[in-house]
C-alpha cells in the first residue's frame, strides 16, 4: 500500500496435487493479496508474453516457430498463442472436459503427449 510493487510468479487457479486431485494453486491468494494492497500483480511467469519471449529468445527462434505442449487451458494454451506460438493441449494432467468450453481454442488437441510425433511429421 505504500508503493511496493507486488510481482507474482503465476497466478494459476489448481494444480493436480500427488493424489491425483486438483489442488488449489497460488492464484487466490494472489488475488487476496492485490484486493489487499489495491494493485495488480506483476506475472513473471505463465502466462505472460514475457516470459514465453525470454524463453523462446533463449533458444534463438521466432515466436511461429515454437509449439508450447500444455495441459493448462489458459496459463499454457493461451499464454503460448497470444504470444505468438502455437499451441497444444493435452488431455493429461489438470485438464478438465470444461477447458474446452472456456472459449480458447488450441491449434491441436491430443489425448497425452505419446500422440505428439504424428503432429510434428
Amino acid at each position: 500500500m505504500d508503493g511496493a510493487k507486488l510481482i507474482a510468479a503465476a497466478k494459476n487457479r489448481y494444480f493436480k496435487d500427488e493424489d491425483g486431485q486438483l489442488s488449489m494453486d497460488a492464484g487466490g491468494f494472489i488475488a487476496a493479496l492485490e484486493f489487499a494492497a489495491k494493485t495488480e500483480a506483476k506475472l513473471i511467469g505463465k502466462p505472460s508474453k514475457a516470459f514465453f519471449h525470454l524463453a523462446v529468445k533463449s533458444m534463438g527462434l521466432e515466436p511461429e516457430e515454437v509449439l508450447m505442449v500444455g495441459d493448462d487451458i489458459e496459463a499454457d494454451i493461451k499464454g503460448a498463442m497470444d504470444a505468438g506460438l502455437r499451441a497444444v493441449l493435452v488431455k493429461t494432467g489438470k485438464f478438465q472436459e470444461s477447458d474446452l468450453k472456456k472459449g480458447i481454442e488450441p491449434d491441436v488437441i491430443l489425448p497425452d503427449v505419446t500422440a505428439l510425433p504424428s503432429v510434428l511429421m
